[in-house]
């Protein structure tokens, strides 16, 4: 009897240590969609053209941003009256370029619906969508401008980033600048926007005047209706982001200066 016991005791652990060093016992942690799960992100920005309805008011868009970090969306829709919408929420990807954005907020407000969105080349194809904020209802429709990308001066660039940053107005209260767009088109037509902390986005228009891989000179024309000449030196850093710009000039005779980092 103690035999046959010590023997099955053996038999027992023989069987275990088979099944834990078997290949089809090994359980292998998915290492690689755990990094891709956390390098997702997409951050898109296109000039184009729309509307956002809301309350039966309708709102021309003249750009749009997205932003999809981690299971965060942002959306940022830029008015033809130089005020932005913001909206935040979670997203769920529906292919290689289309993803479904949920809503949740809109700022303080809360907010909910569902948005399309499209993309290609870190450019917005389409932004469509629909839902309530703080109980009203409002859709959105926008189509992007989409320009070519390429390696040489001609091409076209959008970038959109957050950061710090003060503009100086003559005769005015300095604003501080959250965040700043610029695009260039392929025809190198360029518009530099300074998003302000008091929500209102001051536009700078005019044409790249020189350009280099570290470096852009806008050289300005007009700002929105107002006549204004001037520069902005914009220091490229890498990921097709930004390390500075510095901006002078004058907006209807009156001198301004403008950094942001």
């Amino acid at each position: 009897m103690k035999l046959k016991s010590k023997t099955s005791q053996y038999s027992s652990i023989f069987i275990g240590l088979t099944l834990l060093l078997s290949p089809l016992g090994i359980v292998y942690p998915n290492f690689q969609n755990q990094v891709l799960a956390q390098n997702n992100q997409v951050n898109a920005i296109t000039q184009g053209s729309g509307t956002f309805n809301l309350r039966g008011r309708r709102n021309n868009l003249t750009a749009a941003s997205v932003t999809l970090q981690g299971d965060r969306a942002d959306v940022t829709l830029f008015l033809d009256n130089n005020q932005t919408r913001r909206f935040s929420g979670t997203y769920n990807q529906q292919n290689a370029q289309q993803f479904r954005i949920n809503l949740r907020n809109s700022g303080n407000a809360d907010a909910q619906g569902n948005l399309l969105f499209e993309y290609r080349n870190n450019q917005i194809i389409q932004l469509n969508g629909s839902g309530k904020l703080d109980g009203q209802n409002f859709n959105i429709i926008f189509r992007g401008e989409i320009s070519n990308t390429g390696g040489n001066n001609n091409s076209g660039l959008n970038i959109q980033q957050n950061g710090e940053g003060l503009l100086n107005i003559q005769s005015r209260r300095a604003e501080n600048i959250t965040f700043v767009m610029v695009t260039v088109d392929n025809r190198k037509k360029a518009r530099v926007s300074l998003g302000l902390k008091n929500g209102n986005i001051m536009n700078f228009e005019g044409r790249q005047a020189q350009r280099d891989a570290y470096s852009i000179r806008i050289q300005v024309t007009n700002s929105g209706m107002a006549s204004a000449t001037g520069f902005f030196n914009i220091e490229l850093g890498s990921s097709n982001s930004i390390n500075n710009i510095v901006g002078q000039g004058t907006i209807d005779g009156q001198t301004f200066l403008a950094n942001f980092r």
